[in-house]
């Protein structure tokens, strides 16, 4: 009776989530798939494919989720060396501290909103799936299919690398009675699958044959499923998945040239990929899309509160010394376009009157890239460095650094200074895009980097790195509402 009185409550979850205006204002929201057709999902709740475009859509729409516009910043700038917490919170403070504990809400926020996308994905695929012949065409039926195993890859993948195993609901729910609730209730509130598990899945949900195959093809940046964004997801997969000794980066170089085919390519002008007019470039691969009609709420958090340029409260995502000392500022076109100096009224880590904001987000029309050419380029080039192809890696790298303006590597190095020179030019070509700390841990560097880490004042912030901080403690609300649930080690 416990759990039927438990999940009976969790169903009146409404499960929508709207950003407001202030983001800080962060309501609940479920973590299931939405109740099931009634028929134990013999039967698709879709009539056509206009209802079907309808749901994608909305699944698309979870990009536009505070895990897209602020939340990957914090986790993979603001924890590790990139960035300052910057602003004021308790619960963001304990993110640059690397002390996350159950109860934060941070944790909390990100694992639903995760779990409701893949939810909200899953959903799709599944009705499309049961729809009656007639009532969609198979190419129909086929390319929206592969568009939601895409979305669902994409939430399962952060969460695999976030938290390693989570559990993971991959069919529809029916509509719960008496009868069936004690049969679905470990389905609604299953165990963590191991994080090979869920790998495994997402290369699935990612495979060439049944989905990739299906997506549109194009060589400039949109805001749904193609193939080059596939692609170049997959890639990444294979270049996380398990330890570094058993990958097959022969795979992720694959993989990396089928995005390069499919004709993107490096704008001249770095600049121009923050210009917001500047939409679905050559080079990007998946943005979100933005419109002054319907903003993005970044620019709020990282630089400015509305149009005028006024800051009266501290940004978030403040660059830190070690990053900003990193680049040539004389030379390498990056430095101005990442990051503006301008007046703030506090002085918490830098001086008032000169003070560092985060410039990659710059007006509330623009866009949010989450994958780009330059990006895949790199993870190519950390692909080879592991094959010991170290020549054709760092030509990549000084491909990345003409365009900023810089000089070339000698791309004679050693293969343990070319690593060292590929990490480096990720960290300051992708810097506030949400991929720090994800790249030192797939890359074992992450206790070395994070314990040489200091403060403004020059002194060590983490000399004695705990290494299970690499991973997220489980909320602790879903392992009270699911019992089957484990916590994850150190926590």
């Amino acid at each position: 009776m416990k759990k039927i009185y438990t999940l009976l409550l969790v169903l009146l979850i409404l499960t929508g989530f709207n950003s407001c205006e202030d983001f800080l204002n962060e309501q609940p929201q479920s973590d299931f798939t939405e109740e099931g057709t009634g028929e134990e999902d013999l039967s698709s709740k879709y009539q056509n494919a206009a209802e079907a475009i309808a749901e994608l859509t909305g699944a698309y729409n979870s990009f536009k989720n505070d895990v897209f516009q602020m939340e990957l910043f914090m986790y993979n700038d603001v924890q590790s060396d990139n960035a300052y917490v910057g602003g004021d919170g308790t619960d963001e403070e304990y993110i640059d501290k690397i002390k996350m504990y159950s109860t934060n809400k941070k944790v909390q926020l990100i694992w639903e909103q995760y779990l409701s996308m893949a939810g909200s994905a899953t959903n799709v695929l599944e009705n499309v799936r049961l729809m009656k012949e007639g009532s969609i065409t198979e190419a129909e039926r086929n390319r929206i299919m592969a568009e939601a195993k895409f979305i669902r890859a994409w939430a399962y993948f952060d969460m695999a690398r976030i938290w390693g195993g989570i559990p993971m609901t991959n069919q529809l729910i029916p509509t719960l009675t008496n009868d069936n609730i004690e049969e679905w209730y470990p389905i609604i509130y299953p165990e963590r699958t191991e994080e090979d598990g869920v790998y495994d899945q997402i290369i699935k949900d990612l495979d060439e044959n049944e989905t990739i195959k299906y997506l549109d093809a194009q060589s400039n940046g949109a805001f749904k499923a193609t193939k080059g964004a596939a692609y170049a997801l997959l890639a990444k997969v294979v270049a996380t998945k398990g330890t570094k000794s058993n990958r097959d980066y022969n795979k992720v170089v694959e993989f990396c040239d089928k995005v390069i085919a499919q004709g993107y390519q490096l704008l001249p002008n770095f600049d121009d990929l923050w210009v917001p007019e500047n939409k679905f470039t050559s080079e990007s691969i998946f943005e979100v899309y933005y419109t002054t009609e319907s903003p993005n709420w970044a620019y709020w958090v990282f630089l400015k509160e509305y149009d005028d340029g006024t800051v009266t409260w501290r940004r978030y995502c403040t660059p830190t010394h070690d990053l900003i000392n990193k680049f040539d500022k004389e030379n390498d076109r990056r430095y101005s376009s990442s990051i503006i100096w301008k007046s703030a009224p506090y002085d918490t880590y830098y001086p008032a009157d000169n003070y560092p904001f985060t410039y990659k987000v710059r007006e509330k029309n623009a866009e949010i890239i989450l994958m780009r050419l330059a990006d895949i380029l790199l993870i190519k080039a950390e692909a080879l460095v592991e094959l010991n192809r170290v020549s054709d890696a760092i030509d990549i790298v000084n491909q990345i650094r003409n365009r900023a303006g810089i000089s070339s590597l000698d791309n004679g190095m050693s293969q343990a200074n070319a690593r060292l020179a590929v990490e480096n030019e990720r960290q300051l070509e992708l810097y506030m895009e949400g991929q720090r700390w994800f790249d030192l841990v797939r890359t074992g560097r992450l206790d070395e980097v994070m314990s040489k880490h200091k403060d403004k004042n020059g002194a060590l912030l983490f000399p004695y790195f705990e290494s299970f901080r690499a991973k997220w403690p489980i909320p602790q609300s879903e392992i009270d509402k699911n019992e089957r649930l484990t916590q994850n080690e150190g926590y």
